[in-house]
Formats: structure tokens, sequence, C-alpha cells
């Protein structure tokens, strides 16, 4: 009783709403992930106590990770990596008008994710704990192989492009020093690669500066033509409430998914919320729907990226054992407050421990109502004009870029990913397996070079990765999806061989391209050689099967007719891109907020060169002003973040 008095006290609450509103705000933003909001708020608890100061951090980490399904629905940008999920038919049903229902959803979702997630961890923290402690090394190089093959199969475009991508991603995530043996690799001699990529700048590269030139791309076709969003049309908070209660497999799937994933060592919301879409995809009689806004596929998503964040918290309180990289912030939290993780948490700060479990089950009905009421104010950005919305994008993403490490390699980063990206889309590459492999690579190779140590040591690695109840049921959840993914592809093929008409010319373009990458993979298996067993292993397996799949797509490209490819060659239109992505790289030389007056100004002013739409010159001089005096006084007023600034001359 007297817990449940001490979390209704008035500054216990004001604490909680000002985390979930901070929460909202930072998941909202591309760039400022869940856990940077967390590493930001921390020193902001010196000054208050141990429970104020957990409330205030535990707020904050539930509303970023709803908020990154705001941009993640509005504008196919997750602003957390655990919202990528939530993009593949969020931002479809955006696309039809729909922006409202889809947020309602995700609320609503998020709602029954969180609370299960809590639950489970008010009463089932030993078991549950008992449970991650089972998933050693080799579970975790199978579930990570389980995440890359289901991205794989549920994103858009070919099974065996998205496999390709899949690789990609965890080349690019071998970069850097080796997690295992602490040795610098793949650095080419260039400094700034020995820190590696971080995740939120592949992130923000892969799906927010693509998004951006693509909304670029539209410019031409006139504001009235285009095709980003439809008028949102008006939607019933009640009506989504019984779109989600009839609905329960999803709401049940993505929650347990989530919660279990959620405490495993780093495996993060990331993978909780594509495993549990997966499912709730495999489970449903409208497997063909998902993709082009689902319904179940948001709520699955969710509520499964907010489950995570209880079960994340499972083996942090109970053993000090971090599930998620945010968890990991998190614990530093409590040792700043003197407060060690374990048993001695329950019984020597009870009072600060049940207060902060049971705030974060409050904090769920918090959230509910004020995504509710932010709802129809959020879904109103769709009607904000291209023109205007793409520099932002591009600016939020420079800006997010920096602010993880303050480094300017982090935004070139982004800038060349995501023009990569940008034509990898043409070709029908999605970037959703790509983010997924450079993510779930590391904890793959981790999990793979424990095993093979351990299982060395007992007698026999093979004997250590094929034994036991987990590892037969991973595997068998691996062949079955790529079972999966070869029966659509045959079935597919066989649908389309009738409308062939005659025999088809090789295109001999792609079979050329594809060798050409498939000589390139080859190159750098002979130069692998020349490395140390521990580091060269795994990056021997995974450009191995890229070799695999370009041969595929290169005898497909000889027996198959040519595929379809999306390029625009309007001549003002890359002059605008090239513009665009000219002023992006200026970062250095002209600062930060300079260069966003810059691109805000530059692409509203070449549409009105153009002719595409009659805009007032003074109308976007002031919309200028005000979105660059609006990120001043939240990156440097507010949140006092370092911004690139202009050289000293």
């Amino acid at each position: 009783m007297d817990i449940l008095l001490q979390l209704f006290e008035v500054r216990h609450l004001l604490m909680l709403v000002l985390g979930l509103c901070l929460g909202i705000a930072v998941g909202a933003l591309p760039g400022l992930t869940p856990t940077m909001g967390v590493a930001l708020t921390i020193p902001f608890t010196f000054s208050l106590g141990a429970t104020d100061g957990l409330i205030l951090l535990g707020g904050i980490y539930c509303g970023s990770v709803f908020g990154g399904s705001i941009p993640a629905i509005l504008f196919n940008v997750p602003g957390a990596p655990a919202s990528v999920a939530t993009t593949f038919d969020g931002y479809p049903m955006a696309q039809k008008g729909k922006a409202r229902k889809a947020l309602e959803l995700a609320t609503i979702a998020s709602f029954a994710g969180g609370v299960i997630g809590m639950i489970l961890l008010v009463f089932f923290a030993p078991v549950l704990t008992e449970f991650s402690l089972a998933f050693g090394p080799t579970e975790s190089f199978w579930i990570a192989l389980f995440g890359i093959t289901v991205i794989a199969v549920i994103s858009e475009g070919g099974a065996a492009k998205n496999m390709l991508g899949g690789c990609l991603g965890i080349v690019l995530s071998f970069v850097g020093i080796s997690t295992v043996t602490g040795t610098a690799r793949f650095t080419f001699g260039i400094d700034s690669f020995v820190g590696g990529f971080h995740v939120v700048a592949v992130l923000i590269g892969l799906f927010a500066i693509p998004q951006a030139f693509r909304m670029i791309e539209t410019l031409s076709e006139g504001n009235q033509k285009i095709k980003r969003h439809k008028q949102t049309t008006a939607s019933s908070i009640r009506q989504s409430f019984g779109d989600v209660l009839k609905r329960p497999k999803a709401v049940t799937i993505g929650s347990g998914v989530g919660a279990l994933i959620g405490m495993l060592p780093g495996a993060g919301g990331n993978v909780a919320s594509v495993l549990a879409y997966n499912e709730v995809r495999r489970f449903s009689k409208q497997k063909n729907a998902f993709g082009k806004g689902e319904k179940q596929g948001i709520i699955a998503s969710e509520s499964a990226n907010n489950a995570m964040v209880g079960g994340s918290l499972i083996p942090l309180l109970t053993l000090g054992i971090p599930g998620s990289p945010t968890a990991a912030i998190f614990l530093g939290g409590l040792l700043i407050h003197g407060i060690w993780p374990g048993r001695n948490l329950f019984v020597e700060h009870a009072d600060v421990a049940y207060t902060f479990i049971y705030s974060m089950i409050l904090a769920q009905f918090f959230l509910l109502v004020l995504g509710l009421l932010l709802v129809t104010h959020i879904a109103r950005l769709t009607s904000i004009p291209t023109y205007y919305l793409a520099p932002a994008i591009l600016s939020l993403s420079i800006i997010g870029a920096f602010t993880t490490q303050n480094s300017l390699f982090d935004v070139y980063t982004a800038l060349i990913l995501g023009l990569l990206m940008f034509v990898l889309q043409k070709f029908q590459f999605s970037p959703a397996p790509i983010a997924l492999g450079f993510i779930l690579g590391k904890i793959a190779e981790e999990g793979l070079l424990q095993g093979i140590q351990i299982g060395t040591a007992q007698g026999s690695p093979w004997l250590y990765f094929f034994s036991g109840t987990w590892n037969l049921l991973l595997c068998s959840f691996i062949l079955i999806t790529v079972g999966i993914a070869v029966y659509r592809g045959l079935k597919n093929r066989a649908n389309q061989q009738p409308t062939l008409e005659g025999k088809r010319a090789p295109d001999y373009w792609a079979v050329s391209g594809w060798f050409i990458a498939g000589a390139l993979v080859i190159v750098c298996l002979v130069l692998l050689n020349s490395m140390p067993f521990e580091l060269r292993i795994f990056p021997q397996l995974a450009f191995s099967a890229m070799l695999g799949f370009l041969l595929y797509k290169a005898a497909q490209a000889v027996k198959r007719p040519k595929e379809r490819v999306s390029f625009t060659f309007d001549y003002s239109i890359v002059m605008c891109l090239v513009l665009v992505a000219t002023l992006s790289f200026l970062t250095n030389l002209l600062g930060f907020y300079s260069q966003t007056f810059l691109l805000m100004l530059l692409v509203p002013i070449f549409v009105h060169l153009q002719k595409w739409r009659k805009l007032r010159p003074l109308h976007i001089l002031f919309v200028s002003c005000l979105f660059t005096l609006a990120l001043y006084a939240v990156f440097t007023l507010l949140l006092k973040v370092p911004v690139p600034i202009m050289p000293q001359l």
C-alpha cells in the first residue's frame, strides 16, 4: 500500500509524464534513438532522488520506443531501430490516406504490448530470467541468422535480392574493431573506419535520406499529383480499439515474442519486431495483404517492440545483464544512484524498485492517453508540402547522425549510404534486410566465434552448434523460412510462365553486372585467406553466401526477361538532386544551421523557378527561418548537444 501511495505522489506523476513526452519527441525525431534519449537524460537525474530519476528514465525509454512509430508510419523513416518493421505496413496505410488509423493502431498496440511486457516483469521475472540464461552463444548465432532470413522473406522484392541485401549489411558490420578479438579489420588504412559504422548513421542512411531524395523526385509532378499520401480520411478511436481486439493473435504473438526476445542480451526491439511480424504473417490467412497496409502488421510490430521494454528490464533488474542497448545505458543510471541490480535491489531498495516497476505499468496508460490525444495533430504532418518536407528530413538526418558521436564521419556515412540506397532501390532492393544484416551481423559473429571456442573445448564445435532443443528448433525455423521463400519463388515463376510470349533474349547488361559483382566477391574471398582464422571465418561465410546469390541472379538474368528498373532522367530533377546532395556534403564548411537554412531555401525556390508550383519568396524565407530557429531552440538551447559549426577563417 505504501508503494502505491508513493507511486501517485505528484512529483512522481510529473516525472513520468515529462519522461513520456520527452521520449515521444526523441523517438519521433530521426536519429534520436531511445538509447540516446536515456543517455542524454542521465546527467539531469544527478540532482533527483533515485526513484524520481529512474521514473524519468523509464518514461523516456517507453515513450521513445512508441515515438519511433510516428515517422515510420508518416514518412517511411523509422524513428528508432525497433520501428523498422512498422514501416512495412504503416507507411503503405498512410499512403492510402489512413495515417490517423495507422497511428491509432500503433498507439493501442503499443499500450497492449507494453502492459503485457510489464506484467511479465512484475510476476514472472525470476522464471523468465532462467529462460534467458538458457540462450548461449550458439542460440544467439542461430536467432541472428533466423532474423536475417525472416527479413529476406517478408520484405519487398525477391528473396534472393533481399538475402543479398542481408549479406551486404553483414559485410558493413565487419568494418572496425572485432568485438571478440579486439583487432581492427577492413579499415583500408583509414583511421575513421577503426570505430566502424554507427547503427544510427547506417539506419538514417538506409531509410531517411533515400526517402528525402524520392520525395524530391516527385516535385515535378505538381503538388496535387504527389503520390506521397492521399488525403487523410477520418478514423474512430472506438473502431481502432475494435480492430485491435478483433486481432488477439497479432497482439498475443507480438507481445510474447517481444518480451521473450527483450530478455536476450543484445537482441533488442529491432529483432523482436521483425520476428513478431514474421510469425503473425506466418499464421495469417491473408499473407498477401502484408506489406500493403495490413493492420495485423502494425499491431504485431508495435506490440512487440513495446513488450520488449519490459522484457529487457527483467535480466537487468534481476541479474544486472541488460537485454538491450538502452537497458545497458539504464544500468548506468542505476549505478550512478548507488543501486546495484540483483537480489539486493529488491531487498535493500525495495521501495525504489517496486515504485519504479509499477510506474512503468502506469506509464502504459498515460502513453495510451497521450498518444490518442496527439494522433489528430500528428496525422496533419502528412499535409506538409514535399518541397519543405524533403529538406527538413535531410536536415534532421544530418543532425541525427552527427549528435550520436559528435562525428562528421557519421554524417558522411549516412549521406553516402543514402545515395547508394537511393540507387539500389531503383533495382528493387529493400533497405530493411541491409539494416537488419548490419544490426545482427555483430551478434551472429560473436555467437559463432564463442560457440566455436566452447565447442572445441568440449570436443566438437559441430555437435555444440547442432545439439540442444533451442539450437535444433531455431535451425528448423531457418530451414522452414528458406523453404517458404523457395516455394514462393517457384510458384511466382509458374504463374508468370504462361504470360511470356516466345523466347526472350538474355538481359546481357544484368548478366554482366551480376558476374562483375561476383568477381569482386571472389577477389575478397581470396584476400581473406591471409587473415587470422577468428577474423576471417564469418566474413568468408558471408561472402560465400553473397557469391551464391549473385550467381543465382546471373542465371536468372539469362533465363528470364529483363527486370524492371525505375530511373528518372528528368534533367531538372537530376540537377535538383545534385544540388541538394552537394549542399548536404558541405556540413563541415557551412555549419549545420547555415546548411539547414540553405537547404530549406534551395528546394522550394527550385520548384518555384521550374514553375512546378507558384510559391511566394517571402513565404519560403519565413518558413526557412522558422524551421532553422526551431532546430536551434531544440538542439542548442534545450538539449545542448554539439552541432557542426562553420570553421573560423
